[in-house]
């Protein structure tokens, strides 16, 4: 290892390294996992200085989640930081390139894939040219009614049996009928299940055990949109693929331009990329990721499916009250202190993206780009208890839009049972639901949740799918939150969406005791606030805008102004100043 400026440690690490190497400049480190074990080394022997792994540009494929516990933790007065190189371009992958592609029927490409007809391997996401690629489907997603529509859902007393009924135009005799799945549009959240058998003749499907109820507002029935996804016979749109799990062959259907001998296609082994795990009498700390590209993950759906409950929580029991799940994010803190992320991005995931969880304390997730994410983008949360939720985390300045690819329920920046977070100056758009959402209980009792502020973010071009939330979104009393200078407008509705209202601000059951301030709200498919189970009079304001956009955009010019990323991110996020 080279060291200079006294203590402080420098490790190099670059693709063609080699991990039993010095990590010098000149004869760097090969992997993120080499790196770690020589910081391993160092911390056990006593921080004197400050260490610096710096990755040069190029891709580094993970065989398993970088795990960072207290052993590889910074201190109070010395930090520890993974960074690209200046200039470079890092990726730190949960993928596998794909390649050996031959050509098939009707333009289609295929390629063996190995280890998934041996049960090794099997993924749900598949990028192409760093491009989602769509999982065949039908109806096809680019067509004028891109859904069909229930007649019936009925969900036997013992729930052993569930079944959906519809026209039989919708249906086919599909070969690998397990590996189907049925997306069903509820109010705000979604319901995806494996079939176990299709009766074409009367429309009849009957989804794979085992089953929850679901909640009543989202669970499949009569008039409820959905698509079925993943078989080879709904393979008929460029850009979209299948991979048949008893043969190992991916089939895809290029893109105008695309040469798929020449295309750089991946798809992903990994839920997780990084996972900082302390303890509680041992919390990592100190310990920073700067300019570092995360992608490549998947998700797999729980063999009770998704029957979605809120912002990517999912039921996991036989009723949707018993017990939760969330999909994950790519980058996990649990017990981590004083720990950032910074300058980055997260993309091209099949879960969620950054997620601070139980005792996180003083961390930051700061001027990042999550983008084309299936779940949420940002997650702080934790229990409903002050000693375990998360405190005085910031998530600020960051470009957060294309999240809720896979799971339409999906939010931007979702936070739960934590206080002190701020939540400010971020770029919020792109959503098929909600922009930024605080709180996680449906009733005014006091919880884990307080002093949150949520200021100075640009939130626009949501609820392009479901209904019932808006560009703010909030539950339950928390004292002493603030909603200050933000810029709302663009608030749509899907001729699909079925349900309550979209609007600028919801402020939904039990929300009690905010501030709100100085926000401008225009152009919204319903009110610009909508209190439910909640009132006006619970909640202090002062200066706000509300209205239609020409005379909003004068009397809330300042905000406007000051909304979304400060200028030296946006100049770093490749923003519009």
């Amino acid at each position: 290892m080279a060291e200079s400026r006294g203590a402080k440690i420098e490790i190099c690490v670059a693709p063609g390294g080699n991990d039993s190497g010095p990590g010098s400049e000149a004869s760097p480190l090969a992997t993120p996992a080499g790196a770690q074990k020589a910081v391993r080394q160092r911390v056990a022997a006593g921080l004197d200085g400050d260490v610096t792994v710096t990755l040069r540009g190029g891709t580094y494929e993970l065989a398993q989640p970088l795990v960072f516990g207290a052993e590889d933790s910074g201190s109070e007065k010395f930090a520890i930081t993974y960074q690209a190189a200046p200039g470079e371009e890092v990726y730190v992958s949960g993928g596998s390139p794909i390649t050996g592609w031959k050509p098939g029927l009707g333009g289609i490409r295929t390629a063996q894939v190995p280890g998934v007809k041996e049960g090794k391997w099997y993924f749900r996401q598949l990028f192409v040219n760093g491009r989602r690629a769509l999982r065949a489907r039908s109806p096809n997603a680019n067509t004028a009614d891109p859904y069909w529509q229930l007649t019936g859902a009925a969900l036997s007393a013992d729930r052993k049996r569930y079944t959906l009924s519809l026209a039989a135009k919708g249906l086919s005799s599909w070969k690998n009928i397990s590996d189907v799945e049925a997306v069903v549009f509820g109010n705000w959240e979604i319901t995806r299940k494996r079939l176990e058998s299709v009766d074409v003749k009367s429309g009849v499907v009957t989804l794979a055990p085992p089953h929850s109820e679901g909640h009543g507002a989202i669970r499949p029935g009569p008039g409820r949109w959905c698509y079925f996804e993943n078989a080879r016979e709904m393979l008929d749109q460029p850009g979209e693929w299948y991979l048949d799990r008893s043969t190992g062959v991916l089939s895809y259907l290029p893109r105008a331009g695309e040469d798929m001998a020449k295309a750089r296609v991946a798809a992903p082994r990994l839920e997780r990329l990084v996972v900082v795990k302390g303890t509680p009498d041992r919390p990592v700390r100190n310990l920073h990721f700067k300019g570092l590209r995360f992608v490549h993950t998947d998700w797999a759906l729980p063999a009770i499916g998704y029957m979605g409950i809120q912002a990517c929580h999912y039921s996991t029991r036989d009723h949707w009250g018993k017990g939760w799940g969330v999909i994950p994010g790519a980058i996990q803190l649990e017990s981590a202190v004083d720990t950032t992320l910074e300058d980055g991005s997260a993309s091209h995931l099949g879960g969620s993206g950054i997620e601070l969880g139980p005792r996180c304390r003083n961390c930051a997730v700061v001027g990042n780009r999550l983008a084309d994410i299936s779940g949420n983008g940002v997650m702080v949360a934790g229990p409903n208890d002050e000693a375990r939720a998360p405190a005085d985390i910031r998530v600020s300045n960051n470009h957060v839009h294309a999240c809720g690819i896979g799971q339409a329920g999906a939010v931007g920046i979702w936070v739960g049972f934590a206080r002190g977070t701020v939540v400010t100056h971020n770029l919020v758009h792109d959503l098929p639901y909600s922009g930024i959402s605080v709180g996680w209980q449906w009733n005014p009792q006091p919880t884990a949740c307080k002093a949150n502020r949520v200021e100075y973010n640009h939130v626009y071009d949501v609820m392009n799918r479901l209904c019932d939330g808006g560009c703010t979104y909030t539950l339950g009393f928390q004292p002493g939150t603030v909603i200050r200078g933000n810029h709302l407008h663009d608030v749509k509705r899907s001729r699909f969406a079925q349900g309550a209202p979209n609007n600028g601000m919801f402020i939904d059951e039990g929300s009690k005791g905010f501030l709100f301030e100085q926000n401008v709200i225009y152009s919204t498919a319903d009110e610009h606030v909508r209190f439910n189970q909640c009132r006006r009079d619970w909640h202090t304001w002062r200066d706000n805008h509300f209205g239609e956009p020409a005379a909003v955009e004068q009397s809330g010019q300042e905000t406007i102004a000051k909304a979304g990323p400060e200028p030296a991110y946006r100049q770093r996020l490749g923003l519009k100043q």
